[in-house]
């Protein structure tokens, strides 16, 4: 299929009616009153050479410093971070941190995190950095991997989603407010990265590569389970043609394996009640943007956690069992069509949902455009 010619001044303006709104909406430091400043000089080098790229440079820049300027800027906000830096602490001393239990904003709490967390942030935490300030550093790289991605569609279409990943305020608020999910989103798109470079070069190094990645991802993140879903079936039918499922998926789960065994057998029990935790959130208020916060505000509706958690559970099953049947599995776009609507109908379902919940969401939606607009792979 013949792809459209790109307007180039459609992208522009768009991209720039993005990037106006959210500087202003990010307040009146420095950089943002300079980025504000620099956009008539935009227009102008526009005008004259009909190029996007020193816009892309541009938010580029605003991404990056903005995570930069964002962690002197806040405190921990989220005990996310520092409930990690206590079971490193636990793991180093040679304990099982799914034994374990800490006392959090929410009451004693168990480790509640996937074990490539332990690992993600070791580093960081034997070279005494705040791990803050490392969650920042890794957030600063969400645009540059953003930008890596969208680029390798050979197009300037994925502009004005790069200015909403570069200048969105609570984007740049959760980079540096003690969570994690900055780092989860970062450790997905090197992964489709690889796999989107093995795809379109065939090449079968950066295939397992990508495999190995995204095992990592898994094992770091839970929401990444909602493109696994769909996207491990596709891999299976794309794997009949050259490239070989069977060895991707003995990386994947072999990594997976490797990360995850040693703390799942030496505490199932443990890392089932974890699973329970993140699930059900006992201690959790309705709070958030979710339908239940809608009927507890407008009608005065407020439903006990077990059947609120069953409604999601079942609309939620029911989402994936859809999109499955629908799919075609030969389309990359596919499955981040179906992770986005299944976390979306989670999200909506889920009784405590916070800005933190849509870090990883609102990049994925972006893949999800370019891939559809590409249709490549």
């Amino acid at each position: 299929m013949k792809k459209a010619k790109e307007n180039l001044a459609s992208i522009f303006w768009g991209t720039i009616a993005i990037v106006f709104v959210q500087l202003v909406h990010n307040g009146r430091e420095p950089l943002y009153l300079i980025a504000l400043t620099a956009i008539p000089l935009l227009v102008g080098l526009f005008y004259f050479k009909r190029s996007l790229f020193p816009l892309a440079i541009y938010l580029l820049f605003i991404g990056v410093l903005g995570r930069y300027t964002r962690y002197y800027r806040q405190n921990y906000a989220s005990d996310t971070l520092l409930a990690t830096r206590d079971y490193i602490g636990y793991m180093l001393a040679g304990k099982n941190v799914y034994k374990e239990l800490i006392m959090t904003n929410f009451g004693l709490t168990p480790f509640s995190y996937l074990p490539a967390s332990l690992f993600w942030y070791l580093p960081a935490y034997i070279a005494t950095i705040d791990l803050r300030f490392f969650e920042m550093l890794i957030a600063a790289l969400v645009p540059i991997t953003f930008f890596i991605y969208g680029r390798m569609t050979k197009s300037w279409f994925f502009l004005p989603l790069l200015a909403i990943v570069a200048t969105t305020p609570f984007l740049l608020d959760l980079s540096a407010d003690g969570s994690n999910d900055n780092s989860g989103t970062f450790l997905l798109l090197v992964a489709l990265i690889f796999f989107r470079l093995a795809v379109k070069k065939k090449n079968i190094r950066q295939f397992y590569i990508s495999a190995v990645l995204l095992a990592i991802a898994a094992a770091f993140k839970h929401y990444v389970f909602f493109l696994l879903t769909f996207f491990l079936p596709y891999v299976l039918i794309l794997g009949k043609s050259w490239y070989g499922s069977r060895r991707f998926f003995l990386f994947f789960f072999g990594a997976i394996g490797l990360i995850s065994f040693p703390f799942i057998l030496g505490a199932p029990t443990g890392f089932l009640r974890a699973l329970s935790y993140v699930e059900l959130r006992p201690t959790y208020p309705i709070w958030g943007w979710n339908i239940w916060a809608a009927l507890r505000d407008g009608f005065g509706v407020i439903l006990p956690v077990q059947t609120m958690w069953m409604i999601r559970l079942m609309t939620t099953i029911g989402t994936v069992l859809i999109i499955l049947k629908v799919m075609s599995y030969r389309r990359l776009w596919e499955t981040y069509l179906g992770a986005v609507m299944t976390m979306f109908v989670y999200l909506v379902l889920s009784w405590w949902t916070t800005y933190a919940h849509f870090t990883f969401l609102v990049p994925l939606i972006g893949l999800l455009a370019i891939e559809h607009a590409d249709d490549a792979v």
